[in-house]
């Protein structure tokens, strides 16, 4: 039986921590022994883990600390766990998700001599090290202690590839969601009552945390090239957690004067009904790996317009699961919504074809098969 310890930052609302929550069961029900080991104490999810059965050590909770202090005595403190943990247990498979913890484990990894094997998931463009460039270039350092690298889409395998990763130890494994949430929904006019949305609307939406890079001020700047032409009922639905832009986008819509259409619905555990409930997804994000909201979109039935970037075009086929623009260009993305706005038809077809495209390349239970297939390579050491 594989021994595995996954290792993250926390366990919010997230795109790699959703994932995780999805993935983590299944592989523990294949026979896996799982646990996860968390570097803060952040951890909404952490409920789904319980359930599971799936052991979760969290970090230390750090609010009592003036907040200047709070990161590095995190970092610190997250660093030793890392130091002790590879000391008790040199023989568990030790898998990190995303760039911090990544890099505090491999230099814990080093730190203790492990020579058991570590392996890296990429789950995003590597944009952010040029925001960081020290950190990216230790980052790109601590690859040839890495024994493996998976990515989620072509794109970041390809980036990994470029940092120096032989072909030999990378691989790509796509994401997949759980469709039983999709199945069974109640009518879009049921869920429309429940959620207090009008009927007769055409309803935008897009599952994305309020982050910069996301897009979210390119598409307000596109609906409001397109709104007087759009059906006179019509609302955006914005899904995610604010990570500090949540007033910027407020004023910019009520600059833009289509605030009354735009909801904000901070973050949320039931998207498969809010994206049930809608007419068209959108992810118009600057820079993506592997998005599990565009699945999710997807396994709801509903037609997605998408940016160019990552494995965004990956998921969706141009011109038949949706529309595929470039990114940062609220122009071309005001095309595409209202192309999709002005034709039930359109959104009708590819809609359906997005659903059977998920069900049959994007389950849960394939992207779980993966990774068992993946670990199972591993050989004992």
């Amino acid at each position: 039986m594989k021994k595995i310890e996954f290792i993250i930052g926390s366990l919010e609302i997230g795109g790699a921590e959703r994932h995780l929550s999805q993935i983590l069961p299944t592989l523990k029900h294949m026979g896996f022994s799982i646990k996860v080991l968390v570097l803060s104490d952040r951890a909404p999810l952490k409920p789904i883990f319980d359930e599971a059965g799936i052991e979760v050590n969290l970090g230390l909770n750090l609010d009592w600390m003036p907040f200047i202090l709070r990161k590095p005595w995190r970092l610190i403190t997250s660093l030793m766990r890392l130091t002790i943990s590879f000391l008790k247990d040199r023989h568990t498979i030790r898998h990190v998700f995303l760039p911090e913890a990544y890099l505090l484990t491999a230099i814990a990894a080093r730190l203790t001599f492990f020579s058991g094997f570590l392996i890296m998931s990429r789950r995003s463009l590597n944009d952010y090290q040029q925001r960081r460039y020290i950190l990216g270039k230790l980052e790109r350092f601590m690859h040839s202690f890495t024994t493996k690298a998976l990515g989620n889409s072509k794109a970041v395998v390809n980036q990994l590839y470029a940092e120096g990763f032989l072909p030999e130890k990378v691989r790509l494994i796509y994401n997949g969601i759980d469709l039983y949430s999709f199945q069974n929904l109640p009518s879009k006019q049921e869920l429309r009552e429940s959620l207090d949305i009008d009927q007769n609307s055409l309803i935008f939406i897009i599952v994305a945390n309020l982050i910069p890079y996301k897009g979210h001020a390119d598409l307000l700047n596109a609906i409001s090239r397109i709104h007087s032409k759009l059906p006179k009922k019509w609302n955006l639905l914005c899904v995610g957690y604010d990570a500090g832009i949540l007033s910027q986008l407020k004023e910019q819509a009520y600059a833009l004067n289509i605030n009354d259409h735009v909801k904000f619905l901070g973050k949320r555990l039931d998207t498969s009904l809010l994206f049930a409930a809608a007419d068209v997804g959108i992810l118009c994000s600057h820079e993506e790996g592997f998005s599990n909201a565009i699945l999710e979109g997807m396994a709801a039935g509903l037609p997605m317009v998408v940016t160019n970037v990552g494995g965004n075009a990956e998921a969706v086929e141009d011109m038949c699961t949706g529309l595929v623009v470039e990114a940062k260009n609220p122009k071309l993305l005001a095309e595409a919504l209202l192309s999709m706005a002005l034709s039930s038809e359109m959104r009708t077809k590819f809609g359906q074809a997005g659903k059977k495209r998920v069900q049959q390349f994007f389950t849960q239970e394939q992207c779980a098969k993966n990774y068992a297939e993946f670990y199972q390579t591993l050989n004992s050491f």
